[in-house]
C-alpha cells in the first residue's frame, strides 16, 4: 500500500467526517476554498516501476494459482505504460471469466465490473504526466477510500496543468462518480464547477480545456434541478468562448449542446427554443450523422433505447430521435405551422411510424391504410406481452387498462394520444382527409383520451367555422 494511504487510514481508523478532515490537514501544505486541503503531488503520484509493483501487489494474489496469468498481467501492464493509456478503472473480472479471456487483466474505461469477493473492490489507475496515480477501493471502510480517491483527484486537478493529464475530461467525470458515493449530487456539481473555473483561469485555450468545459455541462445536466436551470447560461458562455479558432466547437459538439438545450427547453416548456434546437438537430441530418459517437461518448445524456418506427404506440422519451420529433411537432402545431409538420412526416420515418411515412411519401399500396391499424395492434401487443403471440388477448388487456390514470400503460397512452392528435390536426389543416379519417378511426378505437380528443374536436370545429366565414 502507498505510504500516504497507510498513514491516513491509520490516523482516521477508516472514518470520514472530522477525523478525515483533521488527518488530511496534517498531510497538507496548501489549501483552497473549493474543497479544502490539497495532498502533496509528490506523495500521491508514483513512477512506472512503483505503479507496476503496486498493481501487482493489489491484484496478483487473486490469480496466482494460474501459471500463465502472471506473465499476461505483466505484459499488459507494460504495454499500458509504454503506450500511455489511461486505464481509468482497472478491475479483475471473476476468476472463471479470467480463464475465459486467457488470464489477462482487463483495462476498462468507465465500466464498473465487480471484482471477486476479496478485500479489494476496484483499483483506479490514472496517467498523470510521466507518473501514475494508483488508488485502491477496499471493501472495508469503502466510504473512506472513495473520499480519499476524490481528494487525490481534486489535488491533481488543482496542481497539475491539464495538458499533462491524460483525458482530463473523462477524469473529471470519474471524480464526479467517486464523490457522489459520499456527498450529494448538488454538492459534487458545485465542487467540480469551481475546479473547472480555477483551471480555466490558469490555463491557455486547448483541446483539453474545451472538453473539460463540455464535461462540466454534462455534470450540470445530470445533477438535479438547481444545476439544470443554469444550463442555458452556462452553454452560452461555452459557445462564446469556443466560437472560433483552432479549438472551435465541432459539429458533433454543437449537436450535443443543442440536444441538451432541447431537453432544457422541454423542461421550461419553451416552444421557441424547442423549435430552434430541435430543427437544428433534424436539419442536415446532424443528429443522425453523430448519433452513434454521441451515444458512446455521452450515454449519460442521450436516450439510447433503439427507435421503434414500426409502431406509433410507444414511450417517445425513450429514444433521443423520437423524443426530438415528438416535441418539435408539438411546438409546430402550437405555432400552427402545419405544412412543416407534414414535411417532417414525409421526410422522417421516426416522426410517426413506417406506414404513415410510406403513405405520406406516396408509396402505392392499396392496403396501406389498413396496415396502420395492424401496426398499432402489434405495438400494443409488444407493450403488453413482449411478443406478437397473443395479439387478441393483449388488445383486451390494453382496452381494459389504458383508461386508468395510474395504470401500467398511462405514460405511453398519454404520449401517443397527444402525438397522434398533433398529427391529426396537421392532416386536417392541410386537407389530407383520407389519412385523417382512417387515423381518427384508429385513434378512437385504441388511443382515445377524452381531454386530447376534445381539444382536437374544438380545433376542427374552429377551422370549419373559420372556413364558413
Amino acid at each position: 500500500m502507498l505510504q500516504i494511504d497507510e498513514q491516513l487510514y491509520s490516523m482516521t481508523k477508516g472514518k470520514i467526517g472530522e477525523p478525515f478532515k483533521h488527518a488530511i490537514a496534517q498531510m497538507s501544505n496548501e489549501t483552497s476554498r473549493i474543497w479544502g486541503e490539497l495532498l502533496p503531488i509528490e506523495r500521491i503520484l508514483v513512477s512506472d516501476a512503483q505503479a507496476l509493483a503496486l498493481v501487482k501487489s493489489y491484484c496478483i494474489e487473486d490469480v496466482a494459482a494460474f501459471s500463465s496469468v502472471e506473465q499476461g498481467v505483466k505484459k499488459v501492464l507494460q504495454n499500458l505504460m509504454q503506450h500511455n493509456y489511461d486505464a481509468q478503472l482497472l478491475q479483475y473480472m471473476a476468476l472463471h471469466q479470467l480463464i475465459e479471456i486467457q488470464g489477462l487483466l482487463r483495462f476498462l474505461t468507465g465500466l464498473d465490473i465487480t471484482l471477486p469477493a476479496q478485500e479489494i473492490q476496484q483499483l483506479a489507475v490514472h496517467k498523470i504526466a510521466d507518473k501514475w496515480l494508483i488508488h485502491p477501493i477496499w471493501r472495508e471502510d469503502k466510504d473512506f477510500w472513495y473520499l480519499l480517491h476524490g481528494k487525490k483527484l481534486y489535488s491533481v486537478f488543482m496542481q497539475v496543468d491539464i495538458v499533462s493529464i491524460q483525458n482530463p475530461a473523462l477524469l473529471i467525470l470519474h471524480l464526479q462518480k467517486v464523490l457522489v458515493n459520499t456527498m450529494s449530487k448538488n454538492r459534487v456539481a458545485t465542487i467540480i464547477h469551481q475546479i473547472i473555473q480555477h483551471i480555466t483561469q490558469r490555463s491557455k485555450p486547448s483541446y483539453e480545456l474545451k472538453n473539460l468545459h463540455l464535461s462540466d455541462v454534462i455534470i450540470h445536466f445530470t445533477s438535479g434541478t438547481r444545476h439544470f436551470r443554469k444550463l442555458r447560461k452556462h452553454i452560452a458562455k461555452i459557445k462564446a468562448m469556443w466560437f472560433e479558432g483552432r479549438w472551435a466547437l465541432t459539429e458533433k459538439e454543437q449537436t450535443l449542446l443543442a440536444y441538451i438545450l432541447l431537453e432544457e427547453a422541454v423542461f421550461r416548456k419553451d416552444s421557441e427554443q424547442i423549435l430552434a434546437q430541435g430543427l437544428f438537430l433534424i436539419e442536415e441530418d446532424r443528429l443522425n450523422n453523430h448519433i452513434v459517437e454521441l451515444m458512446v461518448e455521452y450515454n449519460e445524456v442521450l436516450r439510447i433505447i433503439p427507435p421503434q418506427p414500426e409502431t406509433i404506440v410507444k414511450a417517445y422519451h425513450n429514444n433521443c430521435g423520437e423524443f426530438i420529433f415528438y416535441y418539435v411537432i408539438e411546438a409546430l402545431v402550437k405555432k400552427q405551422r402545419f405544412e412543416r409538420v407534414i414535411a417532417l412526416l414525409k421526410d422522417y420515418e421516426i416522426a410517426s411510424c413506417t406506414e404513415i411515412y410510406q403513405y405520406m411519401s406516396g408509396v402505392q399500396d392499396k392496403d396501406l391504410l389498413h396496415k396502420i391499424e395492424a401496426s398499432v395492434q402489434r405495438g400494443i401487443a409488444h407493450i403488453i406481452d413482449g411478443s406478437l403471440q397473443n395479439i387478441r388477448q393483449s388488445l383486451t388487456k390494453w382496452q381494459e387498462g389504458y383508461p386508468m390514470k395510474n395504470g401500467p400503460y398511462a405514460e405511453i397512452i398519454l404520449m401517443t394520444s397527444k402525438h397522434v392528435c398533433h398529427i391529426l390536426k396537421s392532416l386536417w389543416a392541410t386537407e389530407r382527409f383520407e389519412l385523417f379519417e382512417r387515423l381518427i378511426e384508429i385513434y378512437r378505437k385504441y388511443l382515445f383520451v377524452p381531454a386530447h380528443f376534445n381539444q382536437l374536436r374544438a380545433f376542427v370545429a374552429a377551422t370549419v367555422h373559420s372556413n364558413d366565414l
